[in-house]
């Protein structure tokens, strides 16, 4: 078949109705229950093979509402979902049941034609990520171009030529009105299949020592924050989890909780930041270390520890403000019952060494100190996987035996030996993050970024991190060989190409995160913040128009490049630069005129014009006979008559 003749091929109605049809039931092939995808292949088959007898729309009926039945009595479980999500799953399973019945019929009718933008609508309901809003950019891009293509009946590429410069020139419209249309507030529905909603390691007020210590480190992320400035330096980059008093020999507890509360003083280098919280199943809300403002629906302890009002099963967002430098004040007489219980006879070893390394008259400030110079003088190595400490007496073996471990060992040696020496102590779990996984004002936190430290109740200054990891003199790989002196991030030994994949990974999550922030999560409050900006700032409403501008301007550009009229076939193009050179020489074609008969005008008019009919003829023949089309012959015979001018 000849390019020409397949070009101007167009599909039926039929066939653009079940592509588009496709492109909409796709995204519900993952949420719909077994039943009911069963239904729908089964009248798949029959679409296919084109059966649709009165018999086979009548068991397709009856199969409808038993396929319906089936999915809800069978696979959903009622307690589990919300009411909405059930409403919707049975709107969807109607509206399949519909379709399909309708579609058996092998007729278009209106309900046919609707039904692709009610797919595409209830979709909406079952995901909400990026990836769907750009699947939903592509479905409306493909929806629009078959209707073009239905009723054009053109080719395939000046069809989609078209509905491209369409798109270009709504473009800074959509912007505009996506910004500006009024926006209702309302309470997001949890719909169950949402993405993202795999657990996440979450602390539960529990810190092992035994083989449930081993971390295996996961790249899988925890949280996106977003600051208002600058990401904090990397020491103060502590998301507090949990708090943990209680040494049981296997793991380290919360213990009863007091009614005393720490006081905030000294208040410093004030931090406001948003956090994207993914789901851990459990009710902590990790804030950046001491938070001065609480967040809704939940509350805070004793501790500045955030809890939430019921475990987080979803991915949640909430600000935060909290103080990087600060004063935890607290009447001696109100510290939690277990900060200085200890049991010296357990670990003899320790309590015998701590006696002559740490000066029992010194202020508090000195112990501590010491304390810091007496872990880095023990060799420690820090691990991933460290050999099994003795439980028995786990302080002595960590610090003189095995010398191995990671955060976990480290901080609860060092919170028993600060007691030891009568300094009150405790363990703080969360996140450390780290300033590389960040860019701009944008950090990730990952399950690899878990951490253990701890602080000290010292006087006159109250509550204190300390961070005995960094006491490690070298870090080993995970086969225990040494990697590198010093404590340090395990990605100082990254190749180059690691780093470059890590930036490029980086980069990726913060635009998903601003499309996160800005489109899917674009609520009233946030349009108000902008319209308020707007009016009071003139700086960003020049740098608002600019950008409107360029947006405009790309798309005109964009516009008015692809709408230049192209011709595809090579014969045309080559008539063209006759049809330039002949209005030169005072000849134009006129409306209604053909091709041929304008030619045989031109050349009836002088003699020199004669080698236009031998030109028209070739063209002629190559365009609509048996010739194959062959535009180098007839740019020759153009070449020449040019020539002879």
């Amino acid at each position: 078949m000849r390019f020409s003749a397949f070009s101007q091929a167009t599909p039926s109605k039929v066939f653009l109705l079940d592509a588009a049809l496709f492109l909409a039931l796709l995204p519900h092939l993952f949420t719909l229950k077994l039943p009911m995808l069963v239904y729908l292949l089964l009248a798949l088959f029959f679409i296919l093979k084109k059966k649709s007898s009165k018999a086979v729309l009548l068991a397709f009926g009856l199969l409808g509402p038993l396929a319906i039945a089936a999915s809800f009595f069978a696979e959903y479980n009622f307690s589990n979902f919300s009411r909405l999500l059930v409403f919707v799953s049975g709107i969807l399973s109607l509206l399949i049941y519909a379709l399909v019945l309708q579609r058996l019929t092998r007729s278009i009718n209106f309900y046919l034609l609707i039904s692709p933008a009610l797919l595409m609508v209830l979709s909406f309901f079952f995901f909400n990520s990026i990836g769907m809003l750009f699947y939903a950019l592509f479905t409306l891009f493909c929806f629009t171009f078959l209707l073009l293509y239905a009723r054009m009946m053109s080719s395939f590429a000046r069809v989609l030529r078209i509905n491209t410069l369409l798109y270009l020139f709504s473009l800074p419209i959509v912007v505009l009105l996506f910004l500006s249309f009024p926006r209702i507030s309302h309470k997001n529905a949890s719909f169950g299949f949402k993405a993202e909603i795999s657990k996440r390691t979450g602390h539960d007020g529990t810190m092992y020592l035994d083989s449930n210590a081993l971390l295996v480190p996961s790249p899988k992320l925890v949280m996106e924050v977003s600051f208002d400035t600058q990401v904090p330096p990397d020491n103060t980059l502590y998301f507090r989890g949990s708090t943990l008093y209680v040494d049981k020999g296997t793991q380290w507890e919360r213990g009863e909780l007091q009614r005393a509360k720490s006081e905030v003083s000294g208040r410093e280098n004030i931090v406001n930041y948003s956090v994207k919280l993914y789901p851990h199943h459990k009710r902590w809300l990790y804030m950046l270390d001491v938070p001065i403002s609480r967040v809704d629906k939940s509350r805070m302890d004793q501790d500045f520890i955030t809890l939430f009002d019921k475990p987080l099963e979803e991915t949640t967002y909430y600000k935060g403000r909290s103080a990087l430098e600060f004063d935890l004040a607290q009447e001696p007489s109100t510290l939690h019952k277990d900060a200085l219980s200890v049991d010296t006879a357990r670990d003899k070893r320790s309590y015998e060494a701590l006696q002559k390394a740490v000066d029992p008259q010194a202020v508090d400030e000195v112990k501590a100190a010491q304390l810091m110079q007496f872990f880095s003088s023990l060799n420690l190595s820090y691990a991933l996987k460290p050999k099994e400490i003795d439980l028995a007496y786990p302080v002595d073996s960590f610090l003189f035996d095995s010398k191995v471990g990671y955060c976990v060992h480290f901080a609860a040696a060092f919170a028993n030996s600060a007691r030891m020496v009568g300094l009150p102590s405790r363990i703080v779990t969360g996140y450390k993050a780290d300033r590389s996984n960040s860019i701009n004002t944008y950090l990730l936190v990952k399950e690899s970024d878990a951490h253990a430290w701890v602080e000290l109740y010292l006087s006159g200054k109250g509550w204190t991190r300390f961070e005995p990891t960094a006491t490690a003199k070298q870090i080993l790989s995970v086969d225990n060989t040494a990697d590198s002196g010093g404590y340090s991030s395990a990605s100082s030994s990254d190749s180059t190409l690691q780093k470059l994949f890590k930036q490029a990974n980086i980069y990726y999550m913060y635009s998903r995160y601003i499309i996160n922030a800005w489109v899917l999560n674009y609520t009233r409050s946030k349009q108000m913040a902008l319209l308020d900006e707007l009016l009071n700032n003139t700086f960003f409403l020049l740098k608002f128009v600019a950008a409107i501008a360029a947006l405009v301007f790309v798309s005109v550009l964009l516009f008015v490049v692809l709408q230049k009229k192209q011709y595809g076939d090579p014969l045309v193009r080559e008539m063209q630069v006759l049809m330039r050179l002949l209005k030169k020489e005072g000849f134009v074609r006129t409306s209604g005129e053909t091709m041929s008969d304008f030619l045989q005008r031109v050349a009836k008019a002088q003699s020199r014009y004669r080698a236009l009919l031998d030109i028209s003829s070739l063209y002629h023949r190559q365009r609509y006979g048996k010739e194959e089309p062959e535009n180098k012959k007839l740019h020759s015979e153009i070449l020449a008559f040019k020539k002879s001018l």
